[in-house]
């Protein structure tokens, strides 16, 4: 990795944890209330299996726990099960509950916030997947 995309991509990371930190706190476990959303997401690496790289984005990821609107979020890696038809190739797996669609919608506009997931995710994921679900 050249210098100048390393020296950006811990600028955005450092920027993100700042402007993260500053949102309230308020991310604790949460019973599930309908009208909330839930978003899974599931990452593959471009070097899978690296502990490394695993470990500097659980990091990242988990800064957006303090999200304004994230009201739970879980992050970890593949439970490996002997059934051939559980989905277990994935390098990490996340779980973000949002207060409502609203919230979730204001997340995902929030553009500073996007950069810097992209500049955490792009040197680092080769694919991930989003799936969104609302709450009954």
């Amino acid at each position: 990795m050249n210098f100048s995309l390393f020296f950006r991509m811990r600028i955005a990371l450092f920027l993100t944890c700042i402007a993260l930190s500053l949102a309230p706190t308020g991310a604790q476990a949460v019973a599930t209330r309908s009208g909330q959303v839930t978003r899974v997401m599931l990452f593959w690496l471009k070097r899978p299996g690296n502990v490394d790289d695993q470990n500097f984005l659980l990091r990242a990821l988990r800064t957006l726990r303090r999200a304004r609107g994230v009201n739970d979020m879980r992050v970890g890696r593949p439970l490996l099960v002997d059934r051939p038809s559980v989905e277990q190739s994935f390098d990490l797996g996340v779980v973000m509950t949002f207060r409502d669609r609203e919230a979730l919608e204001k997340f995902e506009r929030d553009q500073r916030r996007q950069q810097a997931i992209d500049a955490m995710l792009r040197p680092l994921v080769r694919q991930y997947i989003v799936y969104n679900f609302v709450n009954e």
